[in-house]
């Protein structure tokens, strides 16, 4: 492919992407608890065995090992992070500044699951296969944020 069909193939494509919807388009992920959840919990499934350790770097330390769980928290308090076996992990946090947290959740688990944000439902909860398992992923708003993957087999 010479240099002219190459950069006009990518001039195409970026302005095929500029013309997608918004909510099509991968967010970028700045919020620390969206990145906590995506690093931890995302990228730990299906055994969730590296989730406290992934979190680590967010800050977090483990407070209570109640056998099948473990729970960490920021030292500020402001998220923490909840390990159940392998079929659990959730991440929950203070209330966000924003609505544009919703779009950083739906990416990170895009990214995760090999998809397009557009393939995902708008909202409630959305089923992903990662890894060769079935999950449930949740975000809820109510009272904070609260992010969640539950593998299918544990409902």
């Amino acid at each position: 492919m010479t240099t002219s069909l190459r950069m006009s193939a990518i001039g195409w494509s970026l302005a095929a992407m500029l013309c997608l919807p918004l909510s099509a388009r991968a967010a970028e992920v700045t919020d620390k608890a969206v990145m906590l959840f995506r690093d931890a919990c995302l990228a730990s499934a299906p055994a969730f065995d590296k989730a406290m350790a992934a979190a680590k770097k967010f800050g977090i330390k483990p407070q209570m090992d109640l056998g099948a769980s473990l729970v960490g928290m920021a030292p500020d308090g402001s998220y923490s992070l909840q390990v159940r076996g392998k079929k659990e992990c959730a991440v929950t946090a203070e209330k966000s500044a924003g609505p544009g947290v919703a779009e950083q959740f739906r990416s990170a688990v895009a990214a995760a699951a090999g998809v397009s944000t557009a393939s995902l439902a708008p909202d409630g909860p959305l089923q992903i296969n990662l890894r060769g398992q079935t999950y449930v992923v949740r975000h809820d708003r109510k009272g904070g944020e609260a992010y969640v993957i539950i593998g299918a087999g544990g409902l």
